[in-house]
């Protein structure tokens, strides 16, 4: 029996590559038509963040989602990691998200080192996001290497909005990638490509990343509805914390990673340390045998392990952030005066 689902991995992940390497040659090319390495490159500044005076809860400019089929058994409750027969396939996720309060970064550092490696990624970005930087936006769709899952509009916490809400923070980044997308067609027929040249690049998002890592069973069973994979991790950089370090990621990464394991960290300048681990990190992965994989990819390859609730490192530690941040989309008011607001766990 081991031999006989080693041997459907194989196949799996050799037809996998076959696929891949196709598109990769197509939205390569959309990517180098419009951009040069120099454009592409993260610059000075961009990875800072910052507050904005009011919260903006304003829609996208079209609320047109697209719809996709229905999500299967094997993809249903809160994905954290997958079987892979003891196959060294990891997934590599970032994630880009930005509140209603908030004017949130771009990593470059962390793009750049996957760029440089060759490392594919999934990126979980946030609706509002890509509406603040749809340049860098539109660079991550069309590049081979990553494939863009949706993480909320709003950063919301799904273990406090009402039904409404979550259905919003859903399909407006839905909605917003379906925007940035047709822009990417109307720039590439300027350049001459054509609608075809854009094929291998998803109309919408197929993946979900639950913001702070909580949700609940209406949220699990709304994404359900709406053919979505939730994906939690199995793996974190820590890089939330402020106190994190290079080395510390290096440390935190290495002495725990797995077959089959799904790495979190943050591309959108919330990460501490994360572009300047990354290239040390591929390496060390490398060396150790470790391949990495889209999200997508890694659960076509082995058996997707699910659990019936959402957290990060063990059942319910993901609760405290109900407290402390809401309904999530705003940063945490200070309370009891001019005091600063005590400092939680760092939230994914």
């Amino acid at each position: 029996m081991r031999q006989t689902c080693l041997t459907v991995l194989v196949l799996l992940c050799c037809a996998g590559a076959a696929g891949a390497a196709a598109e990769a040659e197509t939205t390569a090319s959309v990517l180098s038509t419009l951009w040069s390495p120099a454009e592409l490159a993260g610059a000075a500044g961009e990875r800072k963040s910052g507050r904005l005076g009011a919260p903006d809860r304003t829609p996208p400019a079209s609320v047109a989602v697209p719809a996709l089929p229905p999500l299967p058994q094997r993809l249903q409750g809160s994905l954290r990691r997958v079987d892979t027969h003891g196959e060294k396939l990891v997934a590599l996720t970032f994630d880009l998200c930005e509140l209603a309060d908030q004017a949130s970064g771009y990593d470059g550092a962390v793009i750049d080192a996957l760029r440089a490696a060759g490392a594919r990624a999934t990126l979980f970005v946030g609706g509002k996001w890509l509406r603040s930087h749809p340049t860098r936006a539109m660079q991550l769709m069309a590049d081979p290497l990553f494939e863009i899952g949706n993480h909320a509009w709003t950063h919301g916490n799904f273990g406090r909005l009402e039904p409404e809400a979550m259905a919003r923070e859903i399909a407006w980044t839905q909605a917003q990638y379906a925007v940035l997308r047709a822009e990417l067609a109307r720039l590439a027929r300027e350049r001459g490509l054509s609608e075809s040249d854009l094929a291998t690049i998803p109309k919408a998002p197929t993946l979900f990343r639950f913001p702070y890592g909580r949700c609940r069973p209406e949220a699990l069973a709304m994404l359900a509805e709406m053919g979505l994979p939730a994906v939690q991790w199995s793996l974190t950089t820590g890089d939330p914390d402020p106190a994190s370090t290079p080395e510390r990621i290096l440390k935190n990464v290495l002495e725990r990673v797995r077959p089959g394991d799904i790495i979190i960290g943050h591309a959108n300048g919330n990460g501490h340390g994360t572009g300047e681990a990354l290239p040390n990190l591929l390496v060390e992965l490398s060396k150790r045998g470790y391949i990495f994989m889209k999200v997508s990819d890694l659960l076509a390859a082995g058996r997707p392990v699910a659990a019936s609730d959402c957290y990060d490192g063990h059942p319910g530690d993901a609760a405290q952030y109900d407290a402390i941040f809401g309904d999530g989309t705003t940063h945490p008011r200070k309370k009891n005066g001019p005091g600063p607001t005590p400092k939680p766990t760092p939230a994914p």
